[in-house]
């Protein structure tokens, strides 16, 4: 054996496997965002708010974005200082696809942990697969087709967190969730059930905290108290203090789709909760990624905040388990639990005389989740990189290319979906939906679904009758997109 074979040491085993999964998940994830990107594909306006949000974070300003409204805080929507971080990539790369590029690297990076612990608690092969599994996930796939949201940011930091916890490193997991409470207010109930979850387990423990030793009940209760905490003093006052209706706007029945509340007798609440069947898909979806097993997890209970008011709002995008983000931040809890109890069976020596044995069990557990990615990756949005075509320039590229030369960098911009994010590196944009201000120009799209299959026939004449004195006169037809130039007032 040469010197050089005996000096260099083999990385752990369970550092391939997790190299693998993340570089897997990037390549993947950011081959989609792009091809989105250039196809033109817009599943909503979220995408450009937010570009807009990073623009003023970039220019050291408020997160004032216009596409909401006038004057509009997007700290008063939703609550995510957080998102202050996205102002330098703004500076470094000014345009929406860095946002998805940002999305999908964090997704990505968030496998790292995960399957490490998976490769360590099963083996490297199993690991392996389960940390693809992890990172193509349903609830992975359905946010990078949603584009970016600002859970993105919570992803990463709940898969440390369920790591220490599972290894039983209490202050390392609280310190991972106490950062939870800026990437969204809801967050803060989620590091409440996190803190209850470290109470119960690391109950007759002690922790070191600078030089002090705690009991890790303490520490856990601690996590919880402040995550209440974090989420009352958000939703009771910083949120009504930012927003422009003074009132928290995603409260119990705000925004909920239908306007309804949950019942008042507990009968009532668990239909809301369980009724229509699509909820129950969504929970059996969610119980095959934990393998089952992961049901008896403490750290299971991290998902009950999320579900309950996706699942007590009227709206329906909220309870699917195929489409948008509101599941991306329940797959490291789940995975996490799934572990949590693999770990602790494969500690428990009087398994291995039970009825059924810890392996085969464990297999299960692995299996099933496994069985779940093959079969749910058909209806899932990377599949449509298969399709012949997928991710090529639409045939009024060029047209959308010289409407976008056509507006004047710095300039004032009214339109609707399908150009609305592309429109933010090179103007301050309005949505044709909320805008009470008279812009520079306006453009409309007739193929965009904002109009309902009805779209103004002359985006001058429809500017000009919709304004507050100004006069808009028609510089650009091409192709279904009109740009109408404000001319006098």
């Amino acid at each position: 054996m040469s010197l050089l074979a005996r000096t260099v040491r083999r990385p752990p085993a369970d550092i391939p496997p997790a190299v693998v999964a993340v570089v897997v998940g990037a390549v993947l994830m950011c081959t989609y965002s792009v091809g989105q990107w250039v196809s033109m594909q817009v599943p909503s306006w979220d995408l450009a708010i937010f570009s807009e949000l990073a623009k003023a974070y970039a220019h050291l300003e408020a997160p004032i974005v216009p596409i909401k409204g006038e004057g509009y805080n997007l700290l008063g929507d939703h609550f995510h200082p957080i998102l202050v971080l996205l102002g330098p990539v703004w500076a470094l790369w000014p345009s929406p696809l860095a946002l998805l590029i940002v999305q999908d690297l964090l997704l990505a990076v968030s496998a790292w942990p995960i399957t490490r612990l998976a490769a360590r608690t099963t083996s490297p092969w199993a690991g392996g697969a389960l940390g693809i599994f992890y990172v193509l996930a349903w609830g992975m796939q359905g946010a990078v087709a949603a584009q970016f949201h600002e859970i993105a940011f919570a992803v990463p930091m709940l898969a440390w967190a369920s790591v220490a916890f599972v290894e039983g490193r209490w202050l390392a997991s609280a310190l991972w969730l106490v950062p939870l409470v800026l990437v969204k207010e809801d967050l803060g109930l989620t590091v409440l059930m996190a803190g209850l979850a470290i109470a119960w387990r690391a109950r007759g423990e002690q922790v070191q905290v600078r030089g002090r030793r705690i009991s890790g009940a303490g520490l856990g209760l601690g996590v919880a108290l402040f995550g209440l905490a974090a989420f009352l003093l958000t939703v009771l006052v910083l949120l009504p203090a930012l927003s422009p209706t003074g009132t928290w706007e995603y409260g119990l029945g705000g925004n909920a789709g239908d306007g309804s509340t949950a019942a008042a007798t507990p009968g009532g609440l668990l239909a809301r909760l369980l009724s229509p069947s699509v909820k129950l898909a969504t929970l059996a979806v969610l119980a095959m990624t934990a393998g089952l097993v992961g049901l008896a997890s403490p750290w299971m209970t991290l998902v009950l905040p999320t579900l309950a008011w996706r699942f007590l709002a009227g709206k329906e995008a909220y309870w699917q388990w195929e489409h948008w983000h509101y599941n991306t931040v329940l797959m490291p809890i789940a995975l996490g639990a799934l572990l949590d109890v693999l770990v602790r069976l494969k500690g428990e020596r009087t398994w291995m005389q039970a009825s059924v044995p810890v392996r085969w069990l464990s297999v299960l557990a692995v299996g099933l989740p496994l069985v779940l990615g093959v079969v749910t990756t058909p209806r899932l949005a990377l599949a449509a990189m298969l399709e012949e075509g997928w991710g090529q320039e639409p045939p009024r590229a060029a047209a959308a290319q010289q409407v976008l030369e056509t507006v004047a960098e710095g300039s004032t911009v009214k339109t609707d979906l399908g150009l609305l994010a592309y429109l933010v590196p090179r103007a301050n944009v309005y949505w044709v939906g909320s805008a009470s201000v008279d812009t520079d120009y306006v453009i409309i799209d007739t193929q965009s679904s904002a109009w309902g299959g009805n779209p103004p026939v002359n985006a001058a004449e429809w500017a000009t009758s919709t304004s507050s004195g100004a006069v808009y006169e028609l510089v650009l037809d091409v192709e279904g997109y009109q740009v109408a130039q404000r001319v006098a007032r």
